[in-house]
């Protein structure tokens, strides 16, 4: 499935290559190759934290079905545990843990070959028009 389907995002924060539901309206996945030639890139070459908390932010928008733009309501008890560099592959997932009205509550984590780099919760909110 094309991301850019399912989300307002565009280049230069557009943070997913793949996306697909595993679980209409619960739960989703993705990914993005991070090159050498990302304009995101730190000078030391690492991808900046705050992109991969968008990466996972964008996968939860997925993930709850609701179509449009949201917005980043909060991040909760968010811990990270390792860099992404060039060559990584950032596979994102997220989970749907509730919703009141437009305010959805995730779970979402971010790996690099199977070793989870950033996890924590995610909060956003949905216009209710949509």
């Amino acid at each position: 499935m094309r991301p850019s389907e399912l989300l307002p995002h565009r280049y230069p924060v557009f943070m997913l290559d793949t996306a697909e539901v595993v679980e209409k309206n619960r739960r989703a996945k993705g990914t993005r190759q991070v090159t050498m030639n990302d304009p995101l890139l730190l000078p030391g070459g690492t991808l900046p934290q705050v992109y991969v908390i968008e990466s996972m932010a964008q996968i939860s928008g997925i993930a709850s079905g609701r179509g449009g733009g949201s917005l980043f309501a909060a991040i909760n008890g968010l811990s990270f545990s390792g860099p992404v560099r060039p060559g990584d592959t950032l596979e994102v997932e997220s989970t749907v843990e509730r919703n009141i009205g437009g305010l959805y509550s995730f779970t979402a984590r971010a790996a690099v070959g199977g070793n989870i780099v950033a996890e924590g919760g995610i909060l956003l909110h949905f216009d209710e028009g949509t």
